[in-house]
């Protein structure tokens, strides 16, 4: 069994021959191999090759999303108009462009054949599509929440402010950060005849009460959901959703990669009879700095607390940035600790 087909029978709230790992794509690919990320954004064929350099280097994880353009975080507000900066060995970011909250009304859906760099995604994607070994599968990029594409334009301060001061300011934005989420996924499916998976990635509804989820985010991830009910849907949050978890949940997404923040077992116990959970080892703690022992200890936890009954993806609660040797240990974990039936004392 491959490690994307596990990936997909946990999705389904099924168990596989073990737990899955997988991990996110980002930059790394590119700085794992010494490449410049510049490169690596707008060179297709360095792309796809460092990609495929990755996956033959850990080839018992899946990548999420797989085979894909990957333009970091940029591409969606690009499309805005702002400004756009590149670095050797980090993603790319950006500026916010609305100064004055009365800039909103004068924004508009941008087109994703035209404006930004989202024309250059639909090209890397064809590209891929075309140019991707028979054996292996090509996904979408990864999308912004609508709640990170309105704080990449705005601010993520202004952004919350904006929540208390001007709610009805705060609506026409997110209206236009959801269209545009939409509209960028239904360029990428005709490009690709349409695929399988759709994964967002949003992590201010951590950042904000039950309250203001329920008005200013709940109702827009739940339309950009909705609309692609066909695929299946991964949503990404590293930052504590404890206090929203259930809500989240009725979004309607398959898989939810959650931080570190969050409680596995209590993540588990709440959502993860109708949730695929894919996390959370703390990517920025033990899984940069640690021993494969202490990382493999970790992992067996882990394991332990959300593998049985199925539904549980190994990974870290957030981006990968640790070294090759940790990802080698939480292959070397799963292999050991996490066979179906698991049984671990």
């Amino acid at each position: 069994m491959t490690p994307r087909e596990r990936f997909m029978i946990a999705a389904r709230l099924q168990e596989p021959d073990q737990v899955p790992v997988a991990f996110l794509r980002g930059s790394y690919d590119a700085t794992r191999i010494g490449l410049h990320v510049k490169d690596y954004i707008f060179d297709y064929k360095k792309k796809l090759n460092a990609q495929l350099k990755l996956m033959e280097r850990f080839s018992g994880c899946a990548f999420v999303p797989g085979i894909n353009p990957d333009f970091g975080i940029v591409a969606e507000a690009s499309a805005f108009g702002t400004e756009v900066f590149y670095y050797e060995k980090e993603p790319p970011m950006c500026t916010p462009i609305i100064k004055q909250i009365e800039e909103i009304d004068r924004i508009k859906v941008p087109d994703p054949h035209r404006d930004g760099l989202l024309p250059k995604v639909l090209e890397a994607y064809k590209y891929l599509i075309d140019n991707v070994p028979s054996n292996c599968e090509v996904d979408p990029q990864a999308i912004r929440g609508p709640m990170d594409l309105a704080t990449e334009l705005r601010g993520v301060g202004s952004f919350l402010s904006d929540m208390y001061k001007h709610p009805e300011h705060v609506h026409k934005l997110m209206e236009i950060a959801t269209q545009t989420e939409i509209d960028f996924v239904k360029a990428m499916d005709e490009i690709s005849g349409g695929s399988n998976i759709i994964f967002m990635c949003d992590d201010i509804p951590g950042l904000i009460s039950p309250k203001f989820f329920e008005e200013f985010g709940f109702p827009y991830m739940k339309k950009i959901f909705q609309t692609f009910s066909n695929k299946l849907k991964i949503y990404h949050n590293c930052k504590n959703s404890m206090h929203i978890l259930e809500r989240l949940a009725n979004t309607g997404f398959q898989v939810f990669n959650f931080s570190f923040e969050n409680s596995i077992a209590e993540t588990k116990r709440r959502i993860g009879k109708r949730i695929c959970l894919m996390g959370n080892v703390e990517p920025i703690g033990v899984f940069l700095k640690g021993s494969q022992r202490e990382i493999e200890g970790i992992c067996r936890e882990q394991i332990k607390v959300a593998g049985p009954g199925g539904g549980y993806i190994l990974s870290v609660g957030g981006g990968c940035y640790g070294p090759d040797q940790s990802m080698d240990a939480m292959i070397s974990a799963a292999d050991k600790y996490g066979k179906y039936p698991i049984v671990i004392d």
